[in-house]
C-alpha cells in the first residue's frame, strides 16, 4: 500500500515576494506549520529578483562614478575625470551577487524559522 504522501499546513502562502516571505516567516515563528509556493527558482519575488533591489545596486554604481568623474574635486579628492572609467560587466556580475545573497537570505530565513518551500504554482479555487 503506497504512503499517502499529502502534508497538511495550518498556513499556505502564495508567493514568495516581499509580503509572502515575511508573512511566511512571522507565521512560523508564531508557531503556525507553514508552506510558500513559488513558481520560480529562486525566493524574492520581483522586487528583490528583477526590480527594486537589482535597480538600487546597479544605481549606487552610477552614483559612485558619478561622485568620482565629477564631485570628489570639491571635497580635495584628485581624480581625472578622464580617467575614471566604468567596467558594465562588473557592474552586472555585483547586481547579481546583490541579489543572490539576498534571495539566499530569504531561503536561510525559511530554514532557521520552518518554513517548507514549495516549487510550483498555486491558485484559490473556491471559498473554503
Amino acid at each position: 500500500m503506497a504512503k499517502d504522501t499529502q502534508e497538511t499546513y495550518d498556513l499556505v502562502v502564495i508567493g514568495s515576494g516581499p509580503g509572502g516571505y515575511i508573512g511566511a516567516i512571522r507565521a512560523a515563528q508564531l508557531g503556525l506549520k507553514v508552506a510558500c509556493v513559488e513558481r520560480d527558482a529562486a525566493l524574492g519575488g520581483t522586487c528583490l529578483r528583477i526590480g527594486c533591489s537589482p535597480s538600487k545596486a546597479l544605481l549606487e554604481a552610477s552614483q559612485k562614478y558619478q561622485e568620482a568623474k565629477h564631485e570628489l574635486g570639491s571635497l580635495g579628492i584628485k581624480v581625472a575625470a578622464e580617467a575614471v572609467g566604468f567596467d558594465l560587466a562588473a557592474m552586472m556580475q555585483r547586481k547579481d551577487k546583490v541579489v543572490q545573497q539576498l534571495t539566499q537570505g530569504i531561503a536561510g530565513l525559511f530554514k532557521k524559522n520552518k518554513v517548507v518551500r514549495l516549487h510550483g504554482q498555486a491558485q484559490f479555487t473556491g471559498r473554503d
